[in-house]
């Protein structure tokens, strides 16, 4: 049923860059649970099966260590990146990505780097008490904050008056698993090359920061387009990894976010993945 498993770093910044994200290509649909459990046993923050749907679309699922997830973004780029690479597609042939929550195209603009088509979605003004307790958890005076939003899914978004705050942070854990929000971005101007900064904390100890991030794009790119006044953007992730994006804004409601991949293992599933040794994930 599997053919191969891969390693791929996407949105890289360079050799060992990006997150980590495993890749698995199926010749049969797979049982979630089956999958769930190979994606706990790879251990890397995704985990993206890929099964051909027809001659023109591909079917993908993302799961993380504990749950299936609708869309992964920098998952969508270590297929793409994988597709092409290995020749499953020509050069110049666009993709379609069947997803749970969308139909995302992809194409291929170099050997190394693909983009990915997504619509924006609409932010909320975050209210002062929110500001106030997100400020808490990060350690962070809020007469530094510059703007802040809260996502229909749970994101609350920080941004700060300078990256110097936003390399230093090192939020509460313990609060922000408790606060509700699912991830906690900040974000500021850059003004090293970059248009703006971020970093995304998650409310799960197992991967506690994103060491790079595209789904975010959808929130902050809109905010810092317009008060930045440009409709193409460049936004670097200052983790410990580190990650870049080129971001596209010139279509209405549409973003496209162009990344770099680097595969860096190939593997061969030598377990029998039978229903008894099926097991449930930690």
């Amino acid at each position: 049923m599997i053919r191969k498993v891969f390693l791929v770093d996407a949105l890289i910044d360079g050799p060992f860059s990006g997150v980590p994200t495993h890749v698995v290509f199926l010749d049969a649909p797979m049982d979630k649970f089956k999958m769930l459990s190979l994606a706990n046993e790879l251990g890397s923050s995704q985990t993206v099966y890929v099964l051909l749907h027809d001659q023109a679309a591909y079917l993908l699922r993302f799961f993380s260590q504990t749950h299936e997830l609708p869309l992964g973004v920098h998952s969508c780029h270590a297929a793409a990146h994988l597709i092409y690479e290995l020749g499953f597609s020509p050069p110049d042939d666009p993709l379609i990505f069947l997803t749970q929550e969308r139909e995302v195209s992809a194409s291929r603009v170099q050997s190394d780097q693909t983009k990915i088509k997504l619509t924006t979605h609409p932010i909320n003004k975050m209210d002062q008490n929110n500001v106030n307790l997100y400020c808490d958890i990060l350690g962070l005076n809020p007469k530094t904050v510059v703007w802040s939003a809260m996502t229909q899914n749970r994101q609350a978004i920080i941004a700060v008056d300078n990256t110097i705050q936003l390399r230093r942070l090192t939020p509460d854990a313990t609060k922000l698993l408790n606060s509700g929000a699912m991830v906690l971005a900040v974000t500021s101007q850059d003004h090293g090359g970059s248009d703006y900064c971020l970093r995304c904390f998650a409310s799960n100890l197992l991967n506690p920061e994103h060491q790079a991030s595209g789904g975010i794009h959808r929130y902050l790119a809109p905010q810092w387009g317009r008060l930045l006044q440009k409709t193409r953007l460049q936004a670097k992730q200052l983790s410990h990894r580190g990650g870049l994006v080129q971001l596209d804004l010139s279509e209405p409601d549409f973003l496209i976010i162009t990344a770099k991949s680097q595969t860096v293992l190939r593997a061969d599933l030598v377990f029998e993945f039978t229903d008894e040794h099926a097991s449930t994930p930690r």
